[in-house]
């Protein structure tokens, strides 16, 4: 348990803080939704490091009893022993054994310098092998680095092209399934009736304060309202005043400054034909003061990509009106969204990235590797929203809490590679990554892999929303595993992170005699503890 915690504690709690940081800064989002899901993985996120250094390690702890006493991993029985084998304590290795008590990957026995024997377990799956000597030598060679860091910068070039055409917001249609007559309804009304859309509210209030100077106010709202009729997303107003001043002229009464309310109140709204209109006026308590007015207004052409621009048109005609006037309509709350949600995505991003960095120099020995994990995370992150666009998926609040959860997700992958790479002492570059590749290379590939089909099922329902999360998260995954196996491994060589004793030619040279001859050699996590060399059969 003691190698085993000075092997992986540092990584689980690198990437825990990451997760924690992550997490966190997004609960400060002005998003309701991603402000409750982030509060909630922050609590999965303590709770899970807790249980891992607690009461995991504990039933670590006791299965090794166990497997050492030699009991059935089931019944918990005392498993007859087998015959002994007239080969050497140092080069006997134990078959798997997956119902007796042995480990997945064999167990083999050791003898040390001392006259004890030590009992220890090696990591010898196929795939980290793999990662260790194939994929090791295909990524340290020279053409191969070349074509990765050109493909890394037409990546690049190619994410901060989508970046440029994300699209923002989420539409109203994308909230219902599918197939729902909701949906196709709202599609059918877009597209041949867009003419014909809701109202845009203006009210006008506090007008028994307003400066009128000399003019008259039923001349003022009226000039108000024609200020909201001819805009390229307006039509014409269900206006009470206009109506008002139709009916006067047409019963041929003349209207005053002191007989205006109560002509409008006992006269006009007393009439059942516009009895409707009483919604739309507000007196004072005594009834002789207009206090507030509305007045709906048609929109017109408004859709989802000019939403935005449309309510900063309206708001800047209140802002500039001789009254204290409001507006309204319903496409606000998606234009709000528009709005909040670029500025809120860039700045979580920037501050848990920052924080990321400060976590990640405290732990990472090497700084030249917590820089590079820092530029691999902004990476991740520009190929997030760039490759968004060309999928599909809009910046949203959906999208949103993927990309926060993508700060935590990318630095888990880069965080183990770099840290294995950099606690590599007195070795070369090479060295050192294959060290990495060969500890973190399969967790990574079986981390995503995992990922990717725990969410695939959504792949079939008939929700955007699910979709869009589905979509996202697998461009996380991906672009976090591609730079956790491919594009990091590359910069760390080439930039040499951290010191070497040890010429290159000469290390390589020797890695490959001893994998050719079958032994394996494995560093140990104190860089003070020796290595140990296994000799079996591949």
């Amino acid at each position: 348990m003691v190698e085993t915690f000075s092997d992986a504690a540092v990584s689980i709690t690198v990437t825990s803080l990451t997760d924690l940081i992550s997490f966190g800064v997004g609960c400060m989002t002005p998003f309701p939704s991603v402000q409750m899901f982030c509060a909630y993985a922050v609590v999965a996120v303590i709770f899970t490091y807790i249980y891992q250094l607690t009461f995991f390690a504990g039933i670590m702890v006791i299965t090794s009893k166990r497997e050492v006493e030699g009991r059935n991993c089931i019944t918990f029985q005392k498993i007859a022993k087998k015959k002994k084998s007239t080969k050497p304590a140092s080069e006997v290795i134990q078959a798997p054994r997956l119902w007796s008590g042995g480990d997945y990957y064999g167990t083999a026995t050791m003898q040390r310098s001392q006259k004890k024997v030590d009992k220890s377990f090696e990591k010898n799956h196929c795939l980290s092998k793999f990662f260790r000597t194939t994929y090791a030598d295909f990524i340290l060679n020279p053409f191969v680095r070349l074509i990765i860091i050109c493909g890394f910068l037409f990546y690049l070039a190619v994410a901060t092209y989508g970046c440029s055409k994300v699209q923002l917001g989420l539409e109203p249609n994308d909230l219902l399934p599918d197939n729902s007559y909701g949906k196709r309804t709202l599609r059918m009304a877009e597209k041949y009736f867009s003419d014909y859309g809701s109202y845009l509210h203006v009210w006008m209030h506090n007008l028994s304060k307003a400066d009128l100077g000399h003019r008259r106010l039923w001349v003022v709202l009226e000039r108000e309202i024609e200020l909201y009729e001819h805009t390229e997303f307006t039509g014409t107003s269900d206006s009470w005043l206009r109506t008002f001043l139709d009916y006067i002229n047409k019963a041929g009464l003349y209207i005053t400054e002191e007989n205006f309310v109560y002509i409008l109140r006992h006269v006009f709204l007393s009439q059942p034909q516009y009895a409707k209109y009483n919604r739309d006026v507000v007196f004072d308590t005594s009834g002789s003061i207009l206090e507030a007015s509305r007045v709906p207004v048609h929109l017109r052409f408004v859709g989802s990509a000019n939403q935005s621009r449309a309510m900063h048109l309206f708001r800047r005609l209140a802002e500039t009106s001789d009254l204290q006037t409001g507006v309204y309509a319903d496409f606000f709350q998606f234009a709000e969204q528009y709005n909040a949600v670029l500025p809120g995505t860039l700045s979580s991003i920037a501050i848990a990235g920052a924080a990321v960095v400060v976590v990640s120099l405290a732990f990472i020995p090497v700084p030249t590797a917590s820089l590079w994990v820092s530029f691999s995370i902004v990476s991740i992150n520009v190929g997030i929203l760039g490759f968004m666009t060309f999928w599909s998926v809009r910046l949203d609040f959906i999208s949103m809490v993927t990309i926060v959860m993508s700060i935590g997700f990318c630095v888990d992958f880069a965080a183990h590679l770099a840290y294995n790479f950099a606690k590599g002492k007195n070795l070369t570059a090479s060295d050192r990554i294959r060290n990495a590749l060969y500890a973190v290379g399969t967790p990574i590939l079986q981390s995503a892999s995992s990922t990717i089909l725990g969410v695939s099922f959504m792949a079939f329902t008939e929700s955007y929303i699910f979709r869009s999360f589905l979509k996202t998260i697998i461009l996380v995954i991906v672009l976090g595993a591609l730079h956790g196996l491919v594009v990091l491994p590359v910069l760390l060589t080439i930039f040499h992170c951290g010191d070497s004793e040890i010429d290159d030619d000469t290390s390589s040279s020797k890695n490959s005699t001893q994998t050719n001859e079958g032994i394996l050699v494995v560093m140990a996590g104190d860089e003070n503890q020796m290595f140990v060399s296994i000799h079996y059969d591949l």
